[in-house]
């Protein structure tokens, strides 16, 4: 198999954390890695109690996700055993989700994840922004996919499935693991 890239010389340019993609009806949908500044923005974006219908938890407030951004923009886990890229999802210029994906330096897997605010979804955001970050993805050497998803959540299904994806069957902590092959 080929060598890939580190992930610790993942690059910031515009062309690796800026990627444009047309989505008919709508001037652009892009994803631009997370900042610190956008936790205020991306608080209202998931402030939506019905988010967490599939995953738990609760809307965050502005400022715990200035400490998760604060975090994730260091691009890699505390230990350096994981990359983390962190996009958020912008149409025409406004927030409306994030996409992520952490990946460990020594493999060629990628676990993703995608959200998308309340009054976005069904317009193909999701679905846009994970191919976004699927096309990253590959691009630095990643040729597995893994997903968590929720045994009724049939949208989030879908989306790994048109990457795709396939059912395992193994449930984790009641979210099946979908997995798949790029690249």
């Amino acid at each position: 198999m080929q060598s890939r890239p580190r992930w610790s010389s993942l690059s910031k340019t515009a062309d690796v954390c800026r990627r444009e993609y047309p989505v008919p009806g709508v001037l652009s949908l892009r994803s631009l890695a997370v900042a610190v500044a956008d936790a205020s923005a991306m608080a209202r974006v998931l402030s939506d109690p019905s988010l967490y219908r599939f995953t738990g938890g609760e809307p965050p407030s502005v400022d715990a996700l200035t400490r998760q951004y604060t975090a994730q923009v260091r691009g890699c886990s505390p230990d350096g055993r994981a990359a983390w890229i962190n996009r958020v999802v912008l149409v025409d210029e406004g927030p409306v989700g994030y996409v992520q994906a952490t990946v460990p330096m020594d493999d060629d897997v990628a676990e993703i994840a995608w959200v998308i605010g309340r009054p976005w979804q069904g317009l193909g955001y999701a679905k846009r922004a994970a191919e976004l970050l699927v096309e990253e993805l590959t691009g630095r050497g990643v040729h597995r996919l893994v997903a968590m998803i929720r045994p009724d959540h049939v949208a989030s299904q879908r989306i790994a499935a048109h990457l795709g994806m396939r059912d395992s069957s193994e449930m984790v902590d009641g979210e099946i693991r979908w997995t798949g092959t790029v690249g």
